[in-house]
Protein backbone atom coordinates (compact mmCIF):
# COMPACT_ATOMS: atom_id res chain seq x y z
CA UNK A 1 0.00 0.00 0.00
CA UNK A 2 1.45 3.56 -0.74
CA UNK A 3 0.06 6.86 0.79
CA UNK A 4 -0.28 9.82 -1.61
CA UNK A 5 3.43 10.74 -2.13
CA UNK A 6 4.53 7.33 -3.08
CA UNK A 7 5.68 5.75 0.16
CA UNK A 8 5.12 2.36 1.23
CA UNK A 9 2.62 2.13 4.40
CA UNK A 10 1.84 -1.00 6.03
CA UNK A 11 -1.81 -2.16 6.19
CA UNK A 12 -2.10 -2.82 9.89
CA UNK A 13 -5.80 -1.71 10.90
CA UNK A 14 -8.11 -4.54 11.54
CA UNK A 15 -11.70 -4.11 10.41
CA UNK A 16 -13.09 -6.18 12.98
CA UNK A 17 -11.25 -4.87 15.76
CA UNK A 18 -12.77 -1.04 14.50
CA UNK A 19 -15.90 -2.67 14.77
CA UNK A 20 -15.90 -3.80 17.78
CA UNK A 21 -14.50 -0.74 19.18
CA UNK A 22 -17.34 1.08 17.15
CA UNK A 23 -19.66 -1.64 19.29
CA UNK A 24 -18.43 -1.08 22.55
CA UNK A 25 -18.65 3.04 22.13
CA UNK A 26 -22.22 2.79 20.78
CA UNK A 27 -23.22 0.54 23.60
CA UNK A 28 -21.88 2.83 26.19
CA UNK A 29 -23.28 6.06 24.43
CA UNK A 30 -26.68 4.42 23.76
CA UNK A 31 -27.60 2.16 26.70
CA UNK A 32 -25.21 2.95 29.66
CA UNK A 33 -25.70 7.37 28.28
CA UNK A 34 -29.25 7.45 29.18
CA UNK A 35 -29.41 5.68 31.95
CA UNK A 36 -26.48 7.80 33.25
CA UNK A 37 -27.53 11.04 32.09
CA UNK A 38 -31.18 10.28 33.96
CA UNK A 39 -29.59 9.00 37.10
CA UNK A 40 -27.86 12.95 37.15
CA UNK A 41 -30.45 14.67 36.33
CA UNK A 42 -32.67 13.33 38.82
CA UNK A 43 -30.34 13.29 41.49
CA UNK A 44 -30.75 15.90 44.56
CA UNK A 45 -26.79 17.15 43.63
CA UNK A 46 -27.65 18.64 40.25
CA UNK A 47 -30.95 19.58 41.75
CA UNK A 48 -29.04 21.41 44.32
CA UNK A 49 -25.77 21.65 43.20
CA UNK A 50 -25.86 23.42 39.39
CA UNK A 51 -28.35 25.89 38.06
CA UNK A 52 -30.85 24.34 35.39
CA UNK A 53 -28.52 25.64 32.06
CA UNK A 54 -25.62 23.93 33.22
CA UNK A 55 -27.77 21.02 34.93
CA UNK A 56 -29.45 20.63 31.06
CA UNK A 57 -26.06 20.96 29.44
CA UNK A 58 -24.09 18.30 31.55
CA UNK A 59 -27.31 15.71 31.43
CA UNK A 60 -26.88 16.07 27.33
CA UNK A 61 -23.22 15.55 27.08
CA UNK A 62 -23.15 12.28 29.67
CA UNK A 63 -23.93 9.83 27.02
CA UNK A 64 -21.15 11.68 24.69
CA UNK A 65 -18.80 11.50 27.82
CA UNK A 66 -19.20 7.82 27.86
CA UNK A 67 -18.69 7.61 24.26
CA UNK A 68 -15.26 8.96 24.26
CA UNK A 69 -14.79 6.64 26.79
CA UNK A 70 -15.79 3.78 24.68
CA UNK A 71 -13.63 5.03 21.61
CA UNK A 72 -10.39 5.92 24.16
CA UNK A 73 -10.41 2.64 25.76
CA UNK A 74 -11.47 0.98 22.51
CA UNK A 75 -8.45 2.27 20.92
CA UNK A 76 -5.59 1.87 23.11
CA UNK A 77 -6.96 -1.86 24.20
CA UNK A 78 -8.37 -3.13 20.94
CA UNK A 79 -6.92 -1.11 17.90
CA UNK A 80 -3.28 -0.42 19.86
CA UNK A 81 -2.73 3.00 18.89
CA UNK A 82 -3.68 6.64 20.07
CA UNK A 83 -6.96 8.25 18.82
CA UNK A 84 -5.22 11.03 17.66
CA UNK A 85 -3.02 8.87 15.35
CA UNK A 86 -6.53 7.42 14.08
CA UNK A 87 -7.51 10.94 13.25
CA UNK A 88 -4.59 12.20 11.63
CA UNK A 89 -4.13 10.07 8.53
CA UNK A 90 -0.71 9.29 7.32
CA UNK A 91 0.46 12.45 7.48
CA UNK A 92 0.35 12.85 11.70
CA UNK A 93 -2.49 15.10 12.95
CA UNK A 94 -1.95 18.63 11.66
CA UNK A 95 -2.82 21.08 14.70
CA UNK A 96 -2.46 24.16 12.36
CA UNK A 97 -4.75 22.91 9.55
CA UNK A 98 -7.05 22.33 12.52
CA UNK A 99 -6.82 25.67 13.84
CA UNK A 100 -6.58 27.26 10.17
CA UNK A 101 -10.27 25.81 9.41
CA UNK A 102 -11.82 25.99 12.56
CA UNK A 103 -10.58 30.02 12.24
CA UNK A 104 -12.26 29.81 8.80
CA UNK A 105 -15.33 28.42 10.28
CA UNK A 106 -16.03 31.11 13.04
CA UNK A 107 -15.18 33.81 10.51
CA UNK A 108 -17.83 32.26 8.52
CA UNK A 109 -20.44 31.85 11.42
CA UNK A 110 -19.89 35.56 12.43
CA UNK A 111 -20.46 36.84 9.35
CA UNK A 112 -23.95 34.60 9.40
CA UNK A 113 -24.64 36.35 12.95
CA UNK A 114 -24.13 40.06 11.59
CA UNK A 115 -26.15 39.22 8.28
CA UNK A 116 -29.11 38.38 10.55
CA UNK A 117 -28.66 40.73 12.74
CA UNK A 118 -31.92 42.41 12.88
CA UNK A 119 -32.81 39.52 14.58
CA UNK A 120 -30.20 38.99 17.22
CA UNK A 121 -30.55 40.48 20.62
CA UNK A 122 -28.55 40.01 23.88
CA UNK A 123 -29.87 36.69 25.79
CA UNK A 124 -29.74 39.26 29.22
CA UNK A 125 -28.57 36.49 31.01
CA UNK A 126 -26.10 38.09 34.13
CA UNK A 127 -22.37 38.09 33.42
CA UNK A 128 -21.62 35.95 36.59
CA UNK A 129 -24.21 32.82 34.76
CA UNK A 130 -22.56 33.35 31.85
CA UNK A 131 -19.04 32.69 33.00
CA UNK A 132 -19.76 29.85 35.30
CA UNK A 133 -21.39 28.25 32.07
CA UNK A 134 -18.11 28.71 29.86
CA UNK A 135 -16.14 25.86 31.74
CA UNK A 136 -17.94 23.07 31.09
CA UNK A 137 -18.81 24.10 27.75
CA UNK A 138 -15.56 23.93 26.99
CA UNK A 139 -14.56 21.30 28.82
CA UNK A 140 -17.77 18.66 27.45
CA UNK A 141 -17.90 20.18 23.65
CA UNK A 142 -14.74 19.20 22.56
CA UNK A 143 -15.30 15.75 23.56
CA UNK A 144 -18.84 15.66 22.23
CA UNK A 145 -17.60 16.37 18.65
CA UNK A 146 -14.58 14.77 18.66
CA UNK A 147 -16.52 11.70 19.63
CA UNK A 148 -18.98 12.06 16.75
CA UNK A 149 -16.17 12.81 14.43
CA UNK A 150 -14.65 9.68 15.58
CA UNK A 151 -17.39 7.54 15.92
CA UNK A 152 -19.18 8.92 12.09
CA UNK A 153 -16.41 9.58 9.95
CA UNK A 154 -13.03 8.10 11.27
CA UNK A 155 -13.89 4.72 12.33
CA UNK A 156 -16.04 3.92 9.35
CA UNK A 157 -13.35 5.08 7.14
CA UNK A 158 -10.48 2.93 8.57
CA UNK A 159 -12.75 -0.28 8.85
CA UNK A 160 -13.79 0.39 5.10
CA UNK A 161 -10.14 1.42 3.80
CA UNK A 162 -7.80 0.35 6.63
CA UNK A 163 -4.97 2.14 6.56
CA UNK A 164 -5.54 4.66 3.28
CA UNK A 165 -7.97 6.91 2.70
CA UNK A 166 -9.78 7.43 -1.34
CA UNK A 167 -7.46 9.34 -3.46
CA UNK A 168 -9.74 10.17 -5.56
CA UNK A 169 -13.18 12.03 -5.64
CA UNK A 170 -15.26 9.08 -7.27
CA UNK A 171 -14.04 6.77 -4.93
CA UNK A 172 -14.85 8.92 -2.16
CA UNK A 173 -18.41 9.43 -2.78
CA UNK A 174 -19.75 5.96 -1.28
CA UNK A 175 -17.96 6.63 1.81
CA UNK A 176 -19.06 10.38 2.13
CA UNK A 177 -22.99 9.51 1.69
CA UNK A 178 -22.78 6.50 3.84
CA UNK A 179 -21.64 9.27 7.03
CA UNK A 180 -23.82 11.47 5.72
CA UNK A 181 -26.69 9.12 6.66
CA UNK A 182 -25.17 7.99 9.77
CA UNK A 183 -24.56 11.21 10.81
CA UNK A 184 -28.29 12.06 10.21
CA UNK A 185 -29.52 8.94 12.28
CA UNK A 186 -28.98 10.22 15.63
CA UNK A 187 -29.77 14.05 14.99
CA UNK A 188 -33.53 13.13 13.68
CA UNK A 189 -34.82 13.77 17.33
CA UNK A 190 -33.44 17.00 17.66
CA UNK A 191 -35.76 20.13 18.15
CA UNK A 192 -33.80 21.74 14.82
CA UNK A 193 -36.63 19.41 12.95
CA UNK A 194 -39.20 19.81 15.01
CA UNK A 195 -39.20 23.29 14.91
CA UNK A 196 -38.47 24.28 11.09
CA UNK A 197 -41.52 23.99 9.60
CA UNK A 198 -40.25 21.04 7.18
CA UNK A 199 -39.08 17.58 7.92
CA UNK A 200 -37.14 17.51 5.07
CA UNK A 201 -34.73 20.47 4.65
CA UNK A 202 -33.08 20.20 8.36
CA UNK A 203 -32.78 16.28 7.57
CA UNK A 204 -30.78 17.32 4.14
CA UNK A 205 -29.00 19.45 6.27
CA UNK A 206 -27.40 17.08 8.73
CA UNK A 207 -27.31 14.62 5.68
CA UNK A 208 -24.80 16.96 3.87
CA UNK A 209 -22.90 18.46 6.33
CA UNK A 210 -22.32 14.44 7.72
CA UNK A 211 -21.52 13.60 3.70
CA UNK A 212 -19.53 16.76 2.61
CA UNK A 213 -17.12 16.54 6.55
CA UNK A 214 -16.38 12.75 5.16
CA UNK A 215 -15.76 14.28 1.68
CA UNK A 216 -12.88 16.91 3.06
CA UNK A 217 -11.56 14.77 5.40
CA UNK A 218 -10.65 11.79 2.21
CA UNK A 219 -9.19 14.50 0.27
CA UNK A 220 -7.38 16.03 2.62
CA UNK A 221 -5.95 12.31 3.85
CA UNK A 222 -6.76 13.11 7.46
CA UNK A 223 -10.09 14.12 10.00
CA UNK A 224 -8.29 17.03 11.09
CA UNK A 225 -10.96 19.80 9.18
CA UNK A 226 -13.76 18.32 10.09
CA UNK A 227 -13.31 17.94 13.70
CA UNK A 228 -11.87 21.65 13.91
CA UNK A 229 -15.59 22.71 11.99
CA UNK A 230 -17.16 20.57 14.13
CA UNK A 231 -15.94 21.98 17.80
CA UNK A 232 -16.04 25.55 16.45
CA UNK A 233 -19.77 24.89 15.45
CA UNK A 234 -21.10 23.86 18.36
CA UNK A 235 -18.57 26.01 21.02
CA UNK A 236 -19.94 29.44 18.50
CA UNK A 237 -23.47 28.40 19.16
CA UNK A 238 -23.00 27.56 23.06
CA UNK A 239 -21.42 30.24 23.95
CA UNK A 240 -21.74 33.22 21.45
CA UNK A 241 -24.85 33.20 19.99
CA UNK A 242 -27.71 30.35 20.49
CA UNK A 243 -31.39 30.26 18.65
CA UNK A 244 -34.77 28.95 20.52
CA UNK A 245 -35.32 25.25 20.39
CA UNK A 246 -31.94 24.48 20.22
CA UNK A 247 -30.56 21.32 21.12
CA UNK A 248 -27.75 22.92 23.24
CA UNK A 249 -29.46 24.70 26.06
CA UNK A 250 -26.96 27.19 26.76
CA UNK A 251 -26.39 30.42 28.28
CA UNK A 252 -24.41 32.56 24.92
CA UNK A 253 -24.35 36.05 24.63
CA UNK A 254 -26.75 36.42 22.08
CA UNK A 255 -30.21 34.80 20.76
CA UNK A 256 -30.84 34.74 17.03
CA UNK A 257 -34.85 34.78 16.65
CA UNK A 258 -34.60 33.56 13.04
CA UNK A 259 -36.78 30.99 12.35
CA UNK A 260 -34.56 27.98 11.52
CA UNK A 261 -34.64 26.91 7.74
CA UNK A 262 -33.64 24.03 6.63
CA UNK A 263 -32.55 25.36 3.30
CA UNK A 264 -30.53 28.13 4.79
CA UNK A 265 -28.68 26.43 7.27
CA UNK A 266 -28.32 23.51 4.08
CA UNK A 267 -26.82 26.30 1.53
CA UNK A 268 -24.58 27.92 4.38
CA UNK A 269 -23.38 24.49 5.04
CA UNK A 270 -22.25 23.86 1.34
CA UNK A 271 -21.08 27.66 1.46
CA UNK A 272 -18.17 27.03 4.28
CA UNK A 273 -17.17 23.69 3.02
CA UNK A 274 -16.84 24.94 -0.72
CA UNK A 275 -14.49 27.56 1.31
CA UNK A 276 -12.38 25.49 2.83
CA UNK A 277 -12.19 23.12 0.54
CA UNK A 278 -11.04 26.05 -1.80
CA UNK A 279 -8.64 27.25 1.29
CA UNK A 280 -7.30 23.26 1.99
CA UNK A 281 -6.79 23.06 -1.93
CA UNK A 282 -4.34 26.32 -1.94
CA UNK A 283 -2.61 25.72 1.15
CA UNK A 284 -1.45 22.05 -0.01
CA UNK A 285 -3.81 20.02 2.12
CA UNK A 286 -5.88 18.97 -0.51
CA UNK A 287 -4.43 17.80 -3.81
CA UNK A 288 -5.59 18.91 -7.04
CA UNK A 289 -5.55 15.05 -8.48
CA UNK A 290 -8.13 14.38 -5.89
CA UNK A 291 -11.21 16.07 -7.92
CA UNK A 292 -9.26 15.71 -11.18
CA UNK A 293 -6.76 12.42 -11.08
CA UNK A 294 -4.28 12.53 -13.70
CA UNK A 295 -4.76 10.09 -16.59
CA UNK A 296 -1.90 6.95 -16.58
CA UNK A 297 0.38 6.73 -19.61
CA UNK A 298 -0.64 3.90 -21.39
CA UNK A 299 1.79 1.03 -20.34
CA UNK A 300 2.07 2.67 -16.83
Amino acid sequence: MEDRNGKQMPNTFSSIAGLLVLLLAFVLWMCFGPLFAALFYTSEVSQYAFFAPIRDYLAIHIPFVLMFLGLLLGSNLILKTKLRELTGGIHGFRWRYAGEAAAIYLIFSIALTLIHFRNVSPSGIPLSERLVFVLPVLMLTPIQTVSEEIFFRTLPARIAYKDKLPDNALSALPYALICGFLFLLPHLGNPEIRNAGSTISPMLYYFIWGSLAAFISAASGGFEASIAMHSANNLYIALIANYPGSAMPTDALLIDSTKISGIKTTVSAIAVFALIYAYSLLRGYIEKEFIWPRKRKAGN
